[in-house]
C-alpha cells in the first residue's frame, strides 16, 4: 500500500518531513516501518490522524493545542507521521478531527478526546480543560463521530445524537436557550440516525430508517435547505435553526456517505449518485451555476460512475470506478492538485500518474489537504498463488 498527499502543508500536516505553504503535486508519504495497512485517515485544519488495520493511531501536523496527541506536549508541529504512543495498547476502530481537536473510538465504543476544548467541543468542563494535551477517555458510547469548527456530534448504539461545544448559530440543536455546552447532551425530536456530519456552524443528519434528512444550525448559505416565508430574495434563507427540522429530499436510495464542508453538503448514494447543495462561492458544488435552493446532481465527465467522494472545507475529491481521480472547488493551496488557479469550477481530472497495475483504494480530504491510498493489484494475485 502506498500513501500519497498534496495541498496545504504549513504545519507539516502531509507527513512529508517538511513544512511549506503547499505541496502542489501528489507526493508519496513515507510511513513508519511498523505501520500496517491503512484503515482510515482524518484531516483537521492543520493536522492529520491515521488509523491502521490493527487499530493503532499515528498523527502529524499542527500541535499548538495538543491535537496530535504527543507525549512531548512542547512540540508545536510534527512533520512526519508518528505513533500516538500514549494510546498504545488500545485498539481503535474510528477516528475524527475537528479544526484543532481530535478523537478516536475504541473497539469497546468508548470515546477518547484531545486538543482544543475552548468551546467545550470535547465534552469536558471548559474551565478545567481548555486544552487537553493527553487523550482522555469519556464515559460516552460512540458508534459514529463528526467534528466541525467548534462543536462535535456522535451517534450512539441506539441511533441517538449527542452534541457538545459552541451552539451560537444553533449547531447543537438544543434550542435557543442552549448556545453552549461542555458536556454531551442528547438532541431530542429526531428519528433513529445513521449518518451525522458537522459543518462550520451547522449539523446535518440522515435517518436510513425514515429516508429523511434532519438539519439544524446556520443556514444563511442555504446549507440546510430551509427557505424563509419572506419572499424578499435577499432574505431567502432562514438564518439560524436552533432545533432539528425534518426534511424530505425525495431520496429513496441507500445513503453511502453524508459529508459536510464548512458551508456545503455532499450526499453519496449507494448507486454512485452525488447530490450536493449549499454555498458555491468557490464552486464547491462543482458547477458555475448559482445555487438556487435545489439539490444539484454532480456528474463526472463522460458520465463516469462514482466509487467514493471526500470533502475538504471547500473542495471535493471524487474517485471514479475507472480508477481516475477528480476534484473541484477552492484551490488556494493547490488543494485539488490540478493547477495553481484559485478555484476549479467543475469536476477536473487530477494528474495522479498511477501505474497500470496501481489502484486507488481510499481518498481523504481535510481543510485544504488530501491523502489517497493506492495498492498494486498484482499483490492479491501473488498472495493467491502462494
Amino acid at each position: 500500500m502506498k500513501l500519497i498527499a498534496w495541498g496545504a502543508n504549513s504545519h507539516g500536516q502531509l507527513g512529508l518531513g517538511l513544512i511549506n505553504e503547499q505541496v502542489e503535486k501528489p507526493t508519496v508519504v513515507a510511513l513508519p516501518d511498523f505501520c500496517n495497512k491503512i484503515k482510515q485517515i482524518s484531516c483537521g485544519g492543520g493536522h492529520s490522524l491515521l488509523l491502521d488495520e490493527e487499530g493503532k493511531l499515528y498523527s502529524c501536523g499542527w500541535n499548538l493545542n495538543g491535537q496530535v496527541g504527543l507525549e512531548n506536549t512542547t512540540v508545536k508541529t510534527l512533520e512526519t507521521f508518528e505513533r500516538v504512543w500514549c494510546l498504545s495498547g488500545i485498539k481503535f476502530t474510528n477516528i475524527c478531527t475537528g479544526w484543532n481537536f481530535s478523537c478516536a473510538v475504541s473497539d469497546d465504543n468508548f470515546l477518547f478526546v484531545w486538543g482544543s476544548n475552548n468551546n467545550g467541543q470535547l465534552g469536558l468542563p471548559k474551565l478545567q480543560f481548555s486544552e487537553i494535551k493527553k487523550p482522555i477517555r469519556l464515559q460516552v458510547n460512540a458508534h459514529a463521530v463528526s467534528m466541525g469548527l467548534r462543536h462535535s456530534a456522535i451517534i450512539n448504539s441506539k441511533g441517538e445524537v449527542w452534541v457538545t461545544g459552541c451552539g451560537k448559530q444553533g449547531q447543537l440543536g438544543l434550542g435557543k436557550e442552549v448556545l453552549f455546552s461542555d458536556k454531551f447532551q442528547k438532541v431530542n425530536d429526531i428519528g433513529k440516525i445513521s449518518h451525522i456530519a458537522c459543518g462550520q456552524n451547522h449539523t446535518i443528519a440522515w435517518s436510513t430508517e425514515e429516508n429523511m434528512l434532519y438539519v439544524w444550525g446556520e443556514n444563511k448559505h442555504g446549507q440546510l435547505l430551509l427557505r424563509s416565508s419572506n419572499n424578499n430574495k435577499q432574505n431567502m434563507w432562514v438564518k439560524n435553526i436552533y432545533e432539528p427540522q425534518k426534511i424530505d429530499i425525495d431520496v429513496r436510495q441507500k445513503v453511502k456517505k453524508l459529508l459536510s464542508g464548512w458551508t456545503n453538503i455532499v450526499l453519496l448514494l449507494d448507486n454512485g449518485t452525488i447530490l450536493t447543495w449549499g454555498r458555491n462561492n468557490y464552486f464547491q458544488l462543482g458547477t458555475e451555476e448559482p445555487f438556487i435552493g435545489k439539490l444539484i446532481h454532480i456528474q463526472l465527465p463522460g458520465s463516469k460512475l462514482v466509487k467514493d467522494v471526500a470533502l475538504g472545507s471547500e473542495h471535493t475529491l471524487c474517485l471514479a470506478e475507472d480508477n481516475t481521480l477528480w476534484a473541484w472547488g477552492w484551490n488556494e493551496h493547490a488543494n485539488t492538485g490540478i493547477s495553481l488557479d484559485p478555484v476549479i469550477s467543475s469536476p477536473t481530472l487530477v494528474p495522479i500518474g498511477c501505474e497500470k497495475d496501481e489502484q486507488i483504494t481510499q481518498i481523504y480530504a481535510g481543510g485544504a489537504h488530501n491523502f489517497i491510498a493506492t495498492k498494486n493489484i498484482n499483490e492479491n494475485k501473488k498472495t493467491s498463488n502462494i
